[in-house]
């Protein structure tokens, strides 16, 4: 009997429909929510140091160090360092361990083998473990840990932290010594603002971290050490304030990141797509290198992630009009902030439609147009060989080849190759008549348009964007422009950030009471984005400008039943002696009248 082979062949239209819409049955909206839904699934428990671990140590010296030599491949590896020393007082063998170039040697001499080999007889103790008289009175370094496990000791020393091996005990002392060579923190390089700090995130996570800590000082900000990778282990941090954030949010965000079984993950790219809700065009997580941007977003009640070695943070969960503000718009007047916004959003509808509406309209409904306009286009196209979508196409791969050289070869030939590829390539086609005059100036329209966008990831997704609206342009003219509008539309309503619509608070609506898709007056954003909700939802005072009211902190009203807008000392505790609100309230008024009276 002949066998029947059958071949399967693939549903074009269900691939398409799955590429643009999430699948249907269990979308994310129904699985994780910020509001009274539990989270699905167990949520993992963040192991402490040295959990993980099965192999403690030895009270043999002999057999901890050739332990450790094993597990770093010595004598293979050169750059492990393991060094033998006999204390001065006690008269001790030990073992320094460290790793070359992740330590800095001048903390290990000034903090490990100077005070152990020569002047520890200059201390006297009575302690008569010899562990505990080095922990206490003999290591004057700052940071001194403990430890009995062999794969903290592994960790502490991939960390850049010097390790100390003591004969005849099962404890180790872990030393703080990092000082590997790092990028200095400089000026942001891919967010540039006039007016504004110009500091911008580095390599190294704990500069990271200190940087926010030193714009939001406040004790309520928690900053999580998370292990990410199995093979390679590398450092992440979860970053929220403890007294605004939403708890879901962050357990949610913590789940995540300790849900993944992945070998390796060392940049926030690698991460942002492995924890977000749906793979889609469009980014539903912000990433920024800017740490006043990442301070205001976590003062709203924001999460942020880091990952070590990666100079940009992953703000969740965000809404669409997050990735076309701008930094700069906080720093300037409302006013000024609200046509900076309008002249991105108009740069966003050009980039994506200008190309796409100049095909359609010359290809299939000319009589949009003047008549006198278009004959000029006409005109103009009459000795172009190639038809209008092919010479669209070929403009438009142009310049994403010249904007590509320009980024990739050195920084002090780029401008020159920018304006080169300008200037003389576009010159030299129009006059060998394979491209049009109206084209050049279409194109050069929408690449200004496109470098306002301050966010990469939003400009990547204009640059596929702007293609796919030439190709359905060309196909099928207004039909298909506005077929393609529908579909992009229907994705986006469906997509979420982490429990938040992506198109929040137009779709659904939602009166916006914060910097939303334009900028208000700053002494009327009285609440934070009420679609996180947040444990503070209220970010003011009742009375925002007490100097107007001729009053002072200490003197303002609580808000009660609405939260207070502040931590310790913020000025708006409670009053003593039992008074309620409707009595400081009258009380605040009479102040008030009284003021305005004295100064008439």
């Amino acid at each position: 009997m002949d066998r029947v082979i059958g071949l399967r062949v693939p549903n074009v239209w269900k691939t398409v429909k799955d590429l643009l819409s999430p699948a249907k049955g269990s979308p994310e909206r129904a699985r994780f929510s910020l509001g009274d839904r539990p989270i699905p699934g167990r949520m993992p428990q963040k192991l402490e140091n040295g959990e993980r671990i099965k192999q403690k140590l030895y009270r043999d010296l002999d057999k901890n160090t050739r332990a450790l030599k094993q597990i770093f491949h010595v004598p293979e590896s050169s750059d492990v360092v393991f060094r033998e020393i006999v204390c001065a007082e006690p008269r001790v063998k030990a073992v320094v361990a460290y790793i070359e170039g992740l330590s800095d040697f001048d903390k290990i001499f000034k903090c490990v083998l100077q005070p152990l080999m020569l002047l520890s007889p200059l201390r006297k103790t009575e302690r008569r473990k010899p562990i505990d008289r080095l922990e206490s009175a003999l290591v004057p370094n700052g940071q001194v840990e403990r430890t009995e496990s062999l794969q903290k000791l592994v960790e502490s020393m991939l960390m850049g932290d010097t390790v100390v091996l003591v004969e005849k005990s099962d404890v180790a002392l872990v030393v703080e010594t990092k000082g590997w060579e790092h990028r200095a923190v400089g000026e942001a390089v891919s967010e540039r603002i006039v007016r504004g700090p110009q500091q911008g995130f580095v390599e190294v996570l704990r500069a990271n971290t200190a940087l926010l800590r030193s714009i939001v000082q406040t004790p309520d900000l928690v900053v999580e050490s998370l292990d990410i990778g199995v093979t390679a282990t590398n450092k992440c941090a979860l970053i929220y304030v403890s007294s605004i954030a939403n708890q879901k949010l962050v357990d949610e965000c913590r789940r995540r990141i300790l849900g993944l079984n992945v070998s390796e993950i060392f940049t926030s790219g690698e991460l942002e797509q492995l924890i977000e809700d749906s793979h889609s065009l469009l980014p539903t997580i912000l990433s920024t290198e800017r740490p006043d941007r990442v301070a205001t977003h976590l003062m709203q009640g924001m999460c942020a992630i880091m990952v070590a070695g990666d100079p940009f943070a992953l703000i969740v969960p965000v809404n669409l009009f997050a990735f076309l503000h701008s930094a700069e718009d906080r720093f300037v007047r409302w006013p000024y902030g609200n046509v900076l916004r309008f002249i991105r959003y108009v740069s966003f509808f050009l980039t994506v439609y200008l190309p796409g509406l100049y095909v359609a309209i010359v290809s299939y409904h000319p009589e949009m147009v003047p008549p006198a306009l278009m004959m000029a286009i006409a005109a103009a196209r009459e000795p172009i060989p190639f038809p209008l979508y092919m010479e669209v196409l070929v403009m438009y791969l142009g310049f994403e080849l010249i904007r590509e050289a320009g980024i990739r070869i050195p920084s002090p030939i780029g401008p020159t190759i920018g304006i080169v590829g300008a200037l003389l390539i576009g010159e030299a086609a129009v006059t060998a008549s394979i491209v049009s005059p109206i084209l050049v100036i279409i194109i050069a329209v929408t690449a200004v348009a496109s470098f306002t966008l301050p966010n990469l990831e939003i400009g990547m997704f204009i640059r596929v964007a702007t293609l796919l609206f030439i190709v359905a342009g060309a196909a099928l003219g207004f039909l298909g422009l506005a077929a393609l509008t529908y579909i992009m539309l229907c994705h986006a309503f469906a997509l979420n950030s982490f429990g938040v619509p992506f198109l929040t608070p137009m779709a659904p609506i939602r009166k916006p009471s914060y910097r939303g898709a334009f900028v208000t007056e700053p002494w009327k954003v009285e609440q934070r984005p009420p679609y996180i909700h947040p444990k503070n939802l209220y970010r003011l005072g009742r009375v925002a400008r007490l100097w107007d009211a001729g009053l002072t902190r200490a003197e303002s009203e609580p808000r009660g039943k609405r939260g207070d807008v502040g931590g310790p000392g913020s000025g708006a505790q409670p009053q003593e002696g039992g008074s309620n609100g409707s009595e400081s309230k009258s009380e605040s008024r009479g102040r008030t009248g009284n003021s305005q009276k004295d100064g008439r």
